[in-house]
């Protein structure tokens, strides 16, 4: 028995002000077979509360990661969707919720989605911090309830997982249920995380900025997080990358 795909997606909730709403989205997953969920900075959260909101669904609750910051949660992920209904004016690819299921299933990285305040939503420099923007079609009111907008995402991976060969055996009532996959997903030589992406990308958009490159930092670096992102380096790789960036800073001699 090999892993499943959706065991290689965290989702992140950024800052979550109600604990029935970690536990609404935590049943989601669950329902789904999504099984990592991170909360960044929650100001109230309430584990006994959440599980009033997710029933069977303990062991998910229970290994709950609660970090302070994001690039905490970031550690080890390789690709980053923000789910925002709000339009955004940096560049970055929008797709559908069922366009980033089939992305994430046909690939062999670790990917976060994150999802942002009940109030607000994601900010400006948590999208930042993305390849991608999620949207989740509507008519006309785009603004989902936290809970309903995980559940959407996650009922799109499983779906996608499940052409993908996953299938669901032996499901009961209350989430017991148990995964099958056809291909190894494993991969050799481990791919650059986002923490050690956003050090390339800070650094390379320093070496433009001072050679006179005329883009704002903001939107530098925006290119830079999401072009390296989407180039899937190995550790070893995003290395030698700043290696060279660090040769380029250097002054040259006469």
């Amino acid at each position: 028995m090999t892993a499943s795909p959706l065991d290689r997606v965290a989702v992140v909730l950024v800052e979550p002000q109600n604990p029935a709403n970690v536990g609404a989205a935590a049943r989601a997953m669950k329902n789904m077979g999504l099984s990592r969920l991170i909360l960044v900075a929650p100001p109230t959260y309430d584990p006994h509360r959440a599980r009033w909101m997710a029933p069977g669904c303990d062991d998910v609750i229970a290994r709950t990661e609660i970090v302070n910051t994001l690039d905490e949660a970031l550690a080890g992920v390789h690709y980053a969707y923000a789910t925002t209904a709000r339009h955004r004016a940096l560049n970055q690819p929008v797709l559908e919720h069922r366009q980033v299921a089939a992305e994430i299933v046909n690939s062999d990285r670790r990917f976060a989605i994150l999802f942002g305040r009940e109030d607000t939503g994601l900010s400006s420099e948590h999208v930042q911090r993305c390849a991608a923007v999620v949207r989740i079609p509507t008519p006309e009111h785009a603004s989902l309830n936290l809970g309903q907008a995980v559940l959407l995402v996650a009922h799109a991976l499983f779906e996608a997982a499940r052409d993908h060969g996953l299938h669901a055996t032996g499901r009961k009532v209350g989430g017991q249920h148990g995964f099958r996959e056809t291909t190894d997903l494993d991969r050799a030589e481990p791919l650059a995380d986002l923490p050690q992406i956003e050090r390339a990308a800070i650094a390379a958009s320093e070496l433009l900025g001072a050679a006179g490159y005329a883009a704002p930092t903001e939107k530098r670096l925006v290119v830079l997080r999401g072009a390296l992102q989407r180039a899937g380096l190995t550790e070893r790789e995003l290395s030698a990358v700043r290696g060279m960036i660090a040769a380029l800073a250097k002054p040259r001699q006469a």
